[in-house]
């Protein structure tokens, strides 16, 4: 197995660290997916862009998605301070419930 994918399943897994799973993995790389969803509309309205958006906005769903599940496996394996443990669970369900209330508002909108 290539060294890329067996560090994919470690993180599916929870073996990574939590720090590394939540701060590296979990913030930055969602702030690299996000980043040009939120700065291609700056360039005006461009209906081009509108499959590339829907397609970035599937896979930074889909990367939620994971890294919710490596974040909380990772908060199981922690043996620190159990705050740490109680606070990374914490915010994976303040951003299920983010995702929630926005594609109910969404769709309401729609």
């Amino acid at each position: 197995m290539k060294a890329g994918m067996t560090k994919v399943m470690a993180m599916w897994r929870g073996e990574v660290p939590l720090a590394r799973t939540g701060w590296f993995y979990g913030v930055f790389g969602m702030i690299v997916l996000v980043a040009p969803v939120l700065l291609i509309p700056r360039f005006g309205p461009m209906p081009a862009a509108y499959p590339l958006l829907l397609a970035l906005s599937v896979a930074i769903l889909l990367y939620a998605a994971f890294m919710a599940v490596a974040i909380w496996r990772s908060a199981d394996n922690y043996r620190g301070k159990p705050a740490w443990r109680w606070l990374a669970r914490g915010s994976i369900l303040f951003i299920a419930l983010q995702v929630a209330v926005g594609f109910a508002v969404g769709f309401k909108l729609l």
